[in-house]
């Protein structure tokens, strides 16, 4: 157990490791790879991105950034890819190793795991159950960004998400309703509502982030 005099001085330590982190990912050329798998899984199905983009209702422009690794996809749109493509998340968003029951990440692999490639001036997530395959839950550190407030579009999908604020004011925008959200706050939603997160303030906030696939 970490003293209960201690417990501010960690936390705010780990939250200036993660926002480091993340900050410096744009110089690390290691990453998840997702563009690649989301190609490599297509084609294993005789897809077209022409045939991929009416499925999704994704432009082909978007797709091909997304395989080639230009932009990094919001977590909804890769939910989406993954059911247009039969698949459950986990084969998009898993590192390459064997199949084991559990997996575990400490919390200073937290702050040096690899970020999705591509650029991130919306958003950039560290996902924290890679390692297991076939799983129907994933579960992500993710930085929203200020940019994020003017550009992310609604995201409908299937499924459920839980999201806890670890720092900065989140915006939850779901259907017509609208909740801010502080440091330790939550929400759980129905993935089915059009809904939005962006950080509130012109300030990066980070949440973690647990998405359930509903297969």
């Amino acid at each position: 157990m970490i003293p209960k005099e201690k417990r501010n001085e960690y936390y705010e330590s780990y939250l200036r490791d993660l926002a480091s982190h993340f900050d410096q990912q744009e110089a690390v050329h290691e990453g998840l790879r997702i563009g690649e798998k989301i190609r490599r899984v297509r084609e294993e199905q005789g897809l077209t991105l022409e045939q991929l983009a009416e499925k999704t209702g994704f432009s082909v422009d978007l797709l091909q950034q997304i395989e080639v690794e230009e932009i990094t996809p919001p977590l909804g749109t890769v939910m989406r890819l993954s059911k247009a493509l039969n698949t459950v998340m986990s084969t998009i968003i898993s590192s390459d190793g064997p199949d084991r029951q559990y997996c575990v990440l400490r919390v200073a692999d937290q702050k040096t795991a690899p970020l999705p490639q591509g650029k991130t001036g919306d958003h950039s997530y560290i996902p924290l159950s890679a390692a297991l395959r076939d799983r129907h839950m994933d579960a992500f550190i993710v930085k929203l960004n200020p940019a994020s407030r003017k550009t992310l579009a609604p995201a409908v999908h299937e499924g459920e998400e839980f999201i806890y604020v670890l720092d900065g004011e989140v915006k939850a925008v779901i259907g017509s309703r609208e909740e801010v959200l502080g440091i330790g706050d939550t929400i759980y939603l129905k993935s089915s509502a059009s809904h939005i997160v962006t950080t509130n303030i012109d300030q990066p906030a980070l949440i973690l982030a647990v998405l359930y696939s509903g297969s």
